[in-house]
């Protein structure tokens, strides 16, 4: 089927995608190879998310600056003077990205960073901007650059990394302590967020883990890839909901080689742990509720199993309860979502 270019519009272009995640490796320089004017549009949309993310750290871009004179005659040069300038600071990294310009006139950046004296630091994503695909497609490219950076190494037995967490996410280092306490029942450790605010080292260690856990399908491509470049087990997605926390840790128990009466205990500690949370919301048994929109694909799942385990019933009549605007993982997330609840039943 033809690819439908409003959509692909609407989700936003590679480069977008592929910003989001260069733009916050510590240690690294972002170049893009692009006229000024969509470099900047990029780059306010990332300062303004992440100042109402509290992120205080302003990426720092590097533009090749490509004129209408580099249209016509090709704009490598301006490249090469980007990456000489980016090389001045002495990075541990160069990260290289496209817009739709250098694709449209035939540039061959690929090229112009093999050549370049720093070029073994530079690492090439060839985004593209909207030729390149959606925003999803280039965070998937960067972080499978990336990873093809790190060595092939040993496992080190107890040691896991994520994969995709969005540096400008809403309640993403709530979501990391939450998925930190279900490992910790198994014992297990993150040793690489990747990229979560990393560095070059801990890109580095990538290969010593024994299994990746994806933050969601977004970066399913990204974990395809990583998990067959190091040979070991991807977990699907972070625990959404109650249900979720017990596969979780049966998955990634089995997965890293956990002993199955460890994971058993580990599932009948969280079991006891939800349900110890739950009776705090004993109130809201009985009470009948209406879901409103779902403004996060997956809230409606985790809201109905909620809804369920607390004997509270589901009517077009009952309070209209709103579903949050993030995705609930693991019990925390259930937790700050019935706090909601019980406050407008009883302002109801």
């Amino acid at each position: 089927m033809p690819e439908n270019t409003y959509e692909t519009r609407m989700a936003g272009c590679a480069l977008t995608g592929a910003l989001s995640v260069a733009c916050f490796i510590l240690g690294a320089t972002v170049v893009v190879h692009a006229p000024q004017g969509c470099v900047h549009q990029m780059f306010s949309m990332l300062h303004a998310t992440a100042s109402d993310s509290e992120i205080l750290a302003i990426p720092e871009i590097i533009v090749s600056d490509v004129s209408d004179c580099d249209v016509i005659f090709g704009g490598e040069e301006c490249l090469f003077d980007a990456l000489t300038q980016a090389a001045t600071r002495r990075p541990d990294l160069i990260l290289v990205m496209t817009s739709c310009v250098p694709e449209t006139i035939g540039d061959d950046c690929g090229a112009v960073c093999a050549h370049h004296p720093y070029a073994d630091r530079i690492v090439y994503v060839p985004t593209s901007g909207f030729l390149g695909g959606s925003a999803k497609d280039g965070e998937n490219a960067v972080l499978t650059a990336l990873a093809n950076r790190a060595p092939i190494a040993e496992l080190i037995p107890g040691t896991v990394a994520l994969i995709g967490e969005k540096n400008l996410e809403s309640e993403v280092d709530q979501n990391y302590a939450e998925v930190e306490r279900l490992l910790d029942r198994l014992n297990l450790h993150v040793v690489v967020r990747f990229c979560r605010n990393c560095n070059y080292m801990d890109l580095m260690r990538l290969g010593t883990v024994a299994c990746f856990i994806l933050r969601d399908d977004w970066v399913a491509d990204a974990g395809k890839n990583i998990g067959e470049r190091f040979g070991r087990p991807v977990i699907p997605e972070m625990p959404r909901g109650l249900s979720e926390c017990l596969v979780f840790l049966r998955v990634t128990g089995v997965a890293c080689g956990i002993a199955e009466e460890w994971i058993a205990m580990a599932i009948a500690e969280e079991t006891a742990y939800q349900n110890s949370m739950l009776a705090k919301f004993a109130n809201l048994s009985g009470k009948t509720v209406f879901l409103g929109a779902e403004p996060f694909v997956g809230t409606t799942s985790v809201a109905r199993e909620a809804i369920t385990r607390l004997g509270m019933q589901e009517s077009v009549d009952g309070f209209l309860i709103r579903l949050p605007f993030y995705l609930p993982i693991g019990v925390m997330g259930v937790e700050k979502m019935l706090y909601l609840w019980r406050r407008a039943v009883n302002n109801g």
